[in-house]
């Protein structure tokens, strides 16, 4: 492969695990994906999207209306620290510039889109604290994120933090956090047989019941609706 190349995907309700010798970026487009990469499973939605390493098997599982936009990184083209972060950090947090841009016709060429991820990403990029911890509150929603606490991982204070992420993202770090906590807790309920409670406690809802509000705000269904979809 020796150019970037995008495609337009829709996935099934199960597939094969995949490989192939080159990277590639998997930005969702409209609705939600259960992906696994490698050993490590996760939810990729509007907000969060993947880079899938060379060599490293994947596979997804789609439910619902979806639309997902893949692009290709030719083999070589990143260099092997660059390549070592993004593995590293894998489910990637999709700033508010981005998804503006996805959500345009003309944004789907692919070298020049290419280009833009690649400095979006970069190890030390302007928004690298950010999404360093970006990548910390999707490995363990549940912890007890205040914002004095995200705020000290990325060196500033509260009200900076609130700035930088409505300044990157579009919504305060409050709001992204919820958001992945409910992305979390969609990927164990179809991924395992939990109990709804246990989830719900696990990904940071006070009870079952909040872990209901949230979920029907966003589908229209309930936990157990969900699950059986």
């Amino acid at each position: 492969m020796h150019a970037s190349a995008c495609h337009l995907r829709c996935y099934g309700t199960s597939s094969d695990v995949d490989r192939h010798d080159f990277a590639q970026w998997v930005l969702p487009l409209r609705g939600d994906l259960d992906f696994e990469l490698g050993a490590v499973g996760g939810r990729l939605d509007v907000l969060q999207g993947a880079f899938v390493a060379p060599g490293e098997g994947h596979a997804q599982t789609g439910d619902g209306d979806h639309l997902m936009l893949i692009v290709d990184c030719p083999a070589g083209l990143i260099d092997d620290h660059t390549l070592e972060h993004l593995r590293r950090q894998r489910w990637l947090a999709l700033p508010k510039g981005l998804r503006q841009r996805l959500a345009s016709p003309p944004a789907h060429g692919s070298d020049d889109l290419l280009a833009t991820l690649l400095q979006q990403y970069a190890p030390a990029g302007s928004a690298a604290r950010l999404h360093a911890l970006c990548t910390r509150l999707s490995a363990n929603p549940g912890a007890d994120w205040n914002v004095a606490r995200m705020a000290a991982l990325v060196g500033i204070s509260g009200s900076r933090l609130h700035a930088a992420f409505v300044q990157e993202f579009g919504v305060p770090p409050q709001a992204w956090l919820s958001a992945c906590r409910l992305r979390w807790a969609k990927h164990r309920l179809l991924t395992s047989t939990d109990s709804i409670a246990t989830i719900a406690l696990d990904a940071g809802y006070s009870e079952h019941s909040a872990l209901t509000r949230a979920l029907r705000r966003e589908t229209g269904l309930t936990p157990q609706a969900f699950r059986r979809q």
